[in-house]
Protein backbone atom coordinates (compact mmCIF):
# COMPACT_ATOMS: atom_id res chain seq x y z
CA UNK A 1 0.00 0.00 0.00
CA UNK A 2 1.05 3.57 -0.64
CA UNK A 3 1.33 6.08 2.17
CA UNK A 4 -1.89 7.66 0.93
CA UNK A 5 -3.78 4.38 1.14
CA UNK A 6 -2.44 3.68 4.63
CA UNK A 7 -3.72 7.07 5.79
CA UNK A 8 -7.04 6.42 4.02
CA UNK A 9 -7.54 3.05 5.74
CA UNK A 10 -6.58 4.34 9.19
CA UNK A 11 -8.98 7.25 8.70
CA UNK A 12 -11.76 4.83 7.68
CA UNK A 13 -11.14 2.75 10.79
CA UNK A 14 -11.34 5.83 12.98
CA UNK A 15 -14.49 7.00 11.17
CA UNK A 16 -16.14 3.61 11.74
CA UNK A 17 -15.42 3.78 15.46
CA UNK A 18 -16.93 7.27 15.64
CA UNK A 19 -20.01 6.07 13.74
CA UNK A 20 -20.32 3.18 16.16
CA UNK A 21 -20.66 5.78 18.91
CA UNK A 22 -23.42 7.49 16.91
CA UNK A 23 -21.32 10.29 15.37
CA UNK A 24 -21.71 10.93 11.65
CA UNK A 25 -24.47 8.40 10.97
CA UNK A 26 -27.89 9.11 9.50
CA UNK A 27 -29.86 9.68 12.69
CA UNK A 28 -32.80 11.54 11.16
CA UNK A 29 -34.20 11.07 7.66
CA UNK A 30 -35.52 14.38 6.29
CA UNK A 31 -39.03 14.63 4.92
CA UNK A 32 -39.36 13.60 1.29
CA UNK A 33 -40.93 15.73 -1.43
CA UNK A 34 -43.33 14.26 -4.00
CA UNK A 35 -40.91 14.76 -6.89
CA UNK A 36 -40.20 11.43 -8.58
CA UNK A 37 -38.25 10.35 -11.64
CA UNK A 38 -39.65 9.68 -15.08
CA UNK A 39 -40.70 6.03 -15.46
CA UNK A 40 -38.46 4.05 -17.76
CA UNK A 41 -40.30 0.75 -17.84
CA UNK A 42 -42.58 0.56 -20.87
CA UNK A 43 -45.46 -1.68 -21.83
CA UNK A 44 -44.68 -5.32 -22.49
CA UNK A 45 -45.99 -7.02 -25.60
CA UNK A 46 -45.61 -10.56 -26.95
CA UNK A 47 -43.82 -11.82 -23.84
CA UNK A 48 -44.50 -15.33 -22.58
CA UNK A 49 -45.37 -14.82 -18.92
CA UNK A 50 -44.97 -18.50 -18.04
CA UNK A 51 -41.22 -18.32 -17.38
CA UNK A 52 -41.73 -15.35 -15.07
CA UNK A 53 -44.67 -16.96 -13.28
CA UNK A 54 -42.76 -20.19 -12.69
CA UNK A 55 -39.72 -18.35 -11.33
CA UNK A 56 -41.88 -16.06 -9.17
CA UNK A 57 -43.81 -19.01 -7.72
CA UNK A 58 -40.52 -20.62 -6.67
CA UNK A 59 -39.56 -17.42 -4.88
CA UNK A 60 -42.90 -17.31 -3.07
CA UNK A 61 -42.25 -20.87 -1.89
CA UNK A 62 -38.90 -19.76 -0.42
CA UNK A 63 -36.65 -21.22 -3.13
CA UNK A 64 -33.97 -18.77 -4.24
CA UNK A 65 -31.18 -19.20 -6.81
CA UNK A 66 -27.90 -18.49 -5.02
CA UNK A 67 -24.79 -19.22 -7.11
CA UNK A 68 -24.15 -22.99 -7.11
CA UNK A 69 -27.30 -23.63 -5.05
CA UNK A 70 -29.86 -23.33 -7.83
CA UNK A 71 -32.89 -23.72 -5.56
CA UNK A 72 -31.85 -22.86 -2.02
CA UNK A 73 -34.79 -23.43 0.32
CA UNK A 74 -34.33 -20.41 2.61
CA UNK A 75 -37.94 -19.81 3.58
CA UNK A 76 -40.39 -17.02 2.85
CA UNK A 77 -39.52 -14.54 4.12
CA UNK A 78 -35.96 -15.75 4.69
CA UNK A 79 -33.62 -15.03 7.56
CA UNK A 80 -31.77 -12.19 5.82
CA UNK A 81 -28.76 -12.42 8.16
CA UNK A 82 -28.20 -16.17 7.77
CA UNK A 83 -25.76 -17.72 5.30
CA UNK A 84 -27.77 -20.31 3.31
CA UNK A 85 -24.67 -22.39 2.58
CA UNK A 86 -23.26 -22.87 6.10
CA UNK A 87 -26.34 -22.03 8.17
CA UNK A 88 -24.39 -19.50 10.26
CA UNK A 89 -26.41 -16.46 11.40
CA UNK A 90 -24.36 -13.26 11.52
CA UNK A 91 -24.59 -11.21 14.74
CA UNK A 92 -26.47 -7.91 14.87
CA UNK A 93 -23.41 -5.83 15.67
CA UNK A 94 -22.58 -2.40 14.27
CA UNK A 95 -22.12 -3.00 10.56
CA UNK A 96 -19.02 -0.97 9.72
CA UNK A 97 -16.91 -2.62 12.45
CA UNK A 98 -18.28 -6.14 11.92
CA UNK A 99 -15.62 -8.51 10.55
CA UNK A 100 -17.59 -9.90 7.61
CA UNK A 101 -14.50 -11.72 6.31
CA UNK A 102 -14.49 -14.08 9.32
CA UNK A 103 -16.39 -17.17 8.15
CA UNK A 104 -16.81 -18.59 11.65
CA UNK A 105 -18.67 -15.39 12.55
CA UNK A 106 -20.84 -14.71 9.48
CA UNK A 107 -20.51 -17.79 7.25
CA UNK A 108 -19.73 -17.44 3.53
CA UNK A 109 -20.39 -13.74 3.06
CA UNK A 110 -20.90 -13.99 -0.71
CA UNK A 111 -23.71 -16.50 -0.22
CA UNK A 112 -25.23 -14.42 2.58
CA UNK A 113 -25.13 -11.20 0.60
CA UNK A 114 -26.49 -12.62 -2.67
CA UNK A 115 -30.19 -12.90 -1.67
CA UNK A 116 -29.86 -9.52 0.04
CA UNK A 117 -29.22 -7.94 -3.35
CA UNK A 118 -32.95 -8.51 -4.03
CA UNK A 119 -32.71 -9.74 -7.60
CA UNK A 120 -35.73 -11.93 -6.82
CA UNK A 121 -37.88 -8.85 -6.24
CA UNK A 122 -37.42 -7.86 -9.88
CA UNK A 123 -38.73 -11.27 -10.96
CA UNK A 124 -41.78 -10.84 -8.73
CA UNK A 125 -42.36 -7.34 -10.14
CA UNK A 126 -42.10 -8.65 -13.71
CA UNK A 127 -44.56 -11.44 -12.96
CA UNK A 128 -47.00 -8.92 -11.46
CA UNK A 129 -46.59 -6.54 -14.42
CA UNK A 130 -47.32 -9.36 -16.89
CA UNK A 131 -50.23 -10.95 -15.03
CA UNK A 132 -51.65 -8.50 -12.48
CA UNK A 133 -51.61 -11.34 -9.93
CA UNK A 134 -51.66 -9.73 -6.47
CA UNK A 135 -49.76 -12.68 -4.96
CA UNK A 136 -46.60 -11.28 -6.52
CA UNK A 137 -47.21 -7.74 -5.27
CA UNK A 138 -47.92 -9.06 -1.78
CA UNK A 139 -44.73 -11.13 -1.98
CA UNK A 140 -42.69 -8.01 -2.70
CA UNK A 141 -44.21 -6.22 0.27
CA UNK A 142 -43.57 -9.19 2.58
CA UNK A 143 -39.92 -9.51 1.50
CA UNK A 144 -39.17 -5.81 1.82
CA UNK A 145 -41.00 -5.40 5.14
CA UNK A 146 -39.15 -8.37 6.61
CA UNK A 147 -35.85 -6.94 5.36
CA UNK A 148 -36.54 -3.58 7.02
CA UNK A 149 -37.37 -5.38 10.27
CA UNK A 150 -34.44 -7.82 10.26
CA UNK A 151 -31.80 -5.42 8.92
CA UNK A 152 -32.23 -2.17 10.88
CA UNK A 153 -29.83 0.63 10.04
CA UNK A 154 -26.89 0.51 10.80
CA UNK A 155 -26.61 -3.02 12.26
CA UNK A 156 -25.48 -6.34 10.81
CA UNK A 157 -23.64 -7.54 7.71
CA UNK A 158 -26.11 -5.82 5.38
CA UNK A 159 -24.82 -2.45 6.57
CA UNK A 160 -21.13 -3.01 5.86
CA UNK A 161 -20.53 -2.79 2.10
CA UNK A 162 -21.40 0.16 -0.15
CA UNK A 163 -21.34 -2.08 -3.22
CA UNK A 164 -24.01 -4.34 -1.73
CA UNK A 165 -26.11 -1.26 -0.91
CA UNK A 166 -25.70 -0.07 -4.49
CA UNK A 167 -26.76 -3.31 -6.15
CA UNK A 168 -29.77 -3.52 -3.83
CA UNK A 169 -30.73 0.09 -4.66
CA UNK A 170 -30.53 -0.61 -8.40
CA UNK A 171 -32.84 -3.61 -8.03
CA UNK A 172 -35.20 -1.57 -5.85
CA UNK A 173 -35.27 1.08 -8.58
CA UNK A 174 -36.49 -1.38 -11.20
CA UNK A 175 -39.01 -2.89 -8.78
CA UNK A 176 -40.30 0.61 -8.02
CA UNK A 177 -40.94 1.36 -11.69
CA UNK A 178 -42.18 -2.08 -12.70
CA UNK A 179 -44.75 -1.82 -9.90
CA UNK A 180 -46.00 1.58 -11.09
CA UNK A 181 -43.81 4.08 -9.23
CA UNK A 182 -45.44 6.36 -6.69
CA UNK A 183 -48.90 5.15 -7.83
CA UNK A 184 -48.08 1.51 -7.14
CA UNK A 185 -50.67 -0.89 -5.77
CA UNK A 186 -48.10 -1.48 -3.01
CA UNK A 187 -48.95 1.93 -1.54
CA UNK A 188 -52.75 1.66 -1.40
CA UNK A 189 -54.47 2.40 1.91
CA UNK A 190 -52.97 3.47 5.22
CA UNK A 191 -50.90 0.28 5.50
CA UNK A 192 -49.53 0.91 2.01
CA UNK A 193 -48.57 4.47 2.88
CA UNK A 194 -46.76 3.23 6.01
CA UNK A 195 -44.92 0.69 3.87
CA UNK A 196 -43.96 3.41 1.38
CA UNK A 197 -42.61 5.58 4.20
CA UNK A 198 -40.51 2.72 5.57
CA UNK A 199 -39.14 1.99 2.10
CA UNK A 200 -38.24 5.64 1.42
CA UNK A 201 -36.53 5.89 4.79
CA UNK A 202 -34.34 2.90 3.98
CA UNK A 203 -33.62 4.29 0.51
CA UNK A 204 -32.33 7.53 2.01
CA UNK A 205 -30.20 5.61 4.52
CA UNK A 206 -28.76 3.52 1.66
CA UNK A 207 -27.84 6.59 -0.40
CA UNK A 208 -26.36 8.37 2.61
CA UNK A 209 -24.31 5.27 3.46
CA UNK A 210 -22.95 4.89 -0.08
CA UNK A 211 -22.01 8.57 -0.33
CA UNK A 212 -19.97 8.33 2.87
CA UNK A 213 -18.18 5.03 2.21
CA UNK A 214 -16.66 4.89 -1.26
CA UNK A 215 -14.02 2.25 -2.04
CA UNK A 216 -10.71 3.89 -2.88
CA UNK A 217 -7.13 2.94 -3.77
CA UNK A 218 -6.65 -0.85 -4.10
CA UNK A 219 -10.33 -1.47 -3.24
CA UNK A 220 -11.57 0.62 -6.15
CA UNK A 221 -11.96 -1.14 -9.52
CA UNK A 222 -15.49 -2.43 -10.18
CA UNK A 223 -16.47 -1.84 -6.54
CA UNK A 224 -16.09 1.92 -6.85
CA UNK A 225 -17.83 1.95 -10.23
CA UNK A 226 -20.71 -0.06 -8.76
CA UNK A 227 -21.01 2.34 -5.84
CA UNK A 228 -21.28 5.31 -8.20
CA UNK A 229 -23.87 3.32 -10.18
CA UNK A 230 -26.06 2.81 -7.09
CA UNK A 231 -25.77 6.43 -5.96
CA UNK A 232 -26.56 7.71 -9.46
CA UNK A 233 -29.55 5.47 -10.15
CA UNK A 234 -30.83 5.94 -6.60
CA UNK A 235 -30.65 9.73 -6.66
CA UNK A 236 -32.23 9.81 -10.13
CA UNK A 237 -35.05 7.44 -9.19
CA UNK A 238 -35.85 9.19 -5.91
CA UNK A 239 -34.85 12.90 -6.20
CA UNK A 240 -36.84 13.52 -3.04
CA UNK A 241 -34.31 15.09 -0.71
CA UNK A 242 -32.08 18.16 -0.83
CA UNK A 243 -28.91 16.06 -0.91
CA UNK A 244 -30.00 14.21 -4.06
CA UNK A 245 -28.77 16.87 -6.51
CA UNK A 246 -25.33 16.75 -4.89
CA UNK A 247 -25.30 12.94 -4.81
CA UNK A 248 -26.32 12.82 -8.47
CA UNK A 249 -23.52 15.20 -9.48
CA UNK A 250 -20.88 13.30 -7.48
CA UNK A 251 -22.06 9.95 -8.85
CA UNK A 252 -22.31 11.13 -12.46
CA UNK A 253 -18.85 12.69 -12.50
CA UNK A 254 -17.30 9.82 -10.57
CA UNK A 255 -18.88 7.15 -12.74
CA UNK A 256 -17.74 8.79 -15.97
CA UNK A 257 -14.20 9.21 -14.67
CA UNK A 258 -13.94 5.61 -13.46
CA UNK A 259 -15.54 4.12 -16.58
CA UNK A 260 -12.87 5.74 -18.76
CA UNK A 261 -10.11 4.99 -16.26
CA UNK A 262 -10.96 1.33 -15.64
CA UNK A 263 -11.44 0.39 -19.31
CA UNK A 264 -8.65 0.90 -21.82
CA UNK A 265 -9.19 2.52 -25.22
CA UNK A 266 -8.93 -0.90 -26.88
CA UNK A 267 -12.04 -1.95 -24.96
CA UNK A 268 -10.43 -4.24 -22.39
CA UNK A 269 -11.35 -3.82 -18.74
CA UNK A 270 -8.14 -3.33 -16.77
CA UNK A 271 -8.96 -6.06 -14.24
CA UNK A 272 -8.61 -8.44 -17.20
CA UNK A 273 -11.23 -10.83 -15.89
CA UNK A 274 -13.85 -11.72 -18.48
CA UNK A 275 -16.78 -11.92 -16.05
CA UNK A 276 -15.89 -8.57 -14.46
CA UNK A 277 -15.58 -7.10 -17.95
CA UNK A 278 -19.22 -8.13 -18.41
CA UNK A 279 -20.24 -6.72 -15.01
CA UNK A 280 -18.63 -3.36 -15.71
CA UNK A 281 -20.27 -3.18 -19.15
CA UNK A 282 -23.60 -3.92 -17.45
CA UNK A 283 -23.00 -1.15 -14.91
CA UNK A 284 -22.28 1.27 -17.74
CA UNK A 285 -25.42 0.27 -19.65
CA UNK A 286 -27.67 0.51 -16.61
CA UNK A 287 -26.32 3.87 -15.43
CA UNK A 288 -26.26 5.54 -18.83
CA UNK A 289 -29.68 4.38 -20.03
CA UNK A 290 -31.45 5.15 -16.74
CA UNK A 291 -29.66 8.50 -16.62
CA UNK A 292 -30.59 9.37 -20.22
CA UNK A 293 -34.31 8.96 -19.55
CA UNK A 294 -33.96 11.53 -16.77
CA UNK A 295 -31.73 14.06 -18.48
CA UNK A 296 -28.39 12.81 -17.14
CA UNK A 297 -26.31 12.49 -20.29
CA UNK A 298 -22.95 10.80 -20.81
CA UNK A 299 -20.56 12.25 -23.43
CA UNK A 300 -19.52 10.51 -26.64
CA UNK A 301 -16.17 9.20 -25.29
CA UNK A 302 -18.15 7.15 -22.74
CA UNK A 303 -20.29 5.54 -25.44
CA UNK A 304 -17.21 4.95 -27.62
CA UNK A 305 -15.54 3.14 -24.71
CA UNK A 306 -18.63 0.99 -24.11
CA UNK A 307 -18.84 0.09 -27.80
CA UNK A 308 -15.15 -0.89 -27.74
CA UNK A 309 -15.85 -3.14 -24.73
CA UNK A 310 -18.57 -4.93 -26.67
CA UNK A 311 -16.23 -5.22 -29.67
CA UNK A 312 -13.78 -7.02 -27.41
CA UNK A 313 -16.48 -9.47 -26.29
CA UNK A 314 -17.42 -10.15 -29.92
CA UNK A 315 -13.77 -10.63 -30.89
CA UNK A 316 -13.13 -13.38 -28.31
CA UNK A 317 -16.47 -15.18 -28.79
CA UNK A 318 -16.56 -18.34 -30.92
CA UNK A 319 -19.37 -19.28 -33.29
CA UNK A 320 -21.23 -21.11 -30.50
CA UNK A 321 -21.23 -18.08 -28.20
CA UNK A 322 -18.49 -19.37 -25.89
CA UNK A 323 -16.10 -16.96 -24.17
CA UNK A 324 -12.69 -17.95 -22.74
CA UNK A 325 -13.06 -17.69 -18.98
CA UNK A 326 -9.97 -15.66 -18.16
CA UNK A 327 -9.61 -14.45 -14.58
CA UNK A 328 -11.87 -15.03 -11.59
CA UNK A 329 -15.67 -14.97 -11.58
CA UNK A 330 -18.46 -14.94 -9.02
CA UNK A 331 -21.34 -15.30 -11.53
CA UNK A 332 -23.08 -12.29 -9.97
CA UNK A 333 -25.56 -10.15 -11.92
CA UNK A 334 -26.45 -6.53 -11.30
CA UNK A 335 -30.11 -7.13 -12.19
CA UNK A 336 -31.64 -10.48 -13.16
CA UNK A 337 -33.95 -9.47 -15.99
CA UNK A 338 -34.33 -13.01 -17.31
CA UNK A 339 -35.77 -15.69 -15.00
CA UNK A 340 -34.14 -18.40 -17.11
CA UNK A 341 -30.37 -18.70 -17.62
CA UNK A 342 -29.05 -16.77 -20.60
CA UNK A 343 -25.67 -16.15 -22.22
CA UNK A 344 -24.84 -12.80 -20.62
CA UNK A 345 -22.28 -11.97 -23.31
CA UNK A 346 -24.72 -12.53 -26.16
CA UNK A 347 -27.24 -10.45 -24.23
CA UNK A 348 -24.76 -7.57 -24.09
CA UNK A 349 -24.09 -7.86 -27.81
CA UNK A 350 -27.82 -7.89 -28.59
CA UNK A 351 -28.19 -4.64 -26.64
CA UNK A 352 -25.11 -3.24 -28.36
CA UNK A 353 -26.53 -4.15 -31.78
CA UNK A 354 -29.51 -1.90 -31.06
CA UNK A 355 -27.60 0.91 -29.32
CA UNK A 356 -24.81 1.19 -31.87
CA UNK A 357 -26.56 -0.13 -35.01
CA UNK A 358 -23.99 -2.92 -35.32
CA UNK A 359 -24.86 -5.80 -37.61
CA UNK A 360 -21.75 -7.71 -36.53
CA UNK A 361 -22.94 -7.60 -32.91
CA UNK A 362 -26.33 -8.88 -34.07
CA UNK A 363 -24.73 -11.87 -35.79
CA UNK A 364 -22.70 -12.78 -32.70
CA UNK A 365 -25.67 -12.25 -30.39
CA UNK A 366 -27.69 -14.82 -32.41
CA UNK A 367 -30.93 -13.95 -30.58
CA UNK A 368 -32.67 -10.91 -29.11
Amino acid sequence: MSAGELIYRVTNKFQAELEKKGLGICVDVPSATEQYSNPWSTSFNNIDAQHYNTAADKILSGRFSIFSIKEADIGFPPDWNKDPRTGIAAPMEFGKTLNYRKESLVGDIKYLWEPNRHLELVTLAQAYRLTGDMRYATGIKILLSSWFEQCPYPLGVNWTSSLEHSVRIVNWSFVWHLMGGQDSVLFKGSAGLDFKQNWLQSIYQHLDFISGHFSKYSSANNHLLGEYMGLLIGSVTWPLWEKCSHWQKVAHQGFLKEALKQNAEDGVNLEQGIWYHHEVADMMLLSATVGKVNGVEFPQPFWDRLEAMLEFIASVMDVSGNIPMIGDSDDALMVRFSPIPINVYRSLLATGAVLFDRGDFKVKAACF
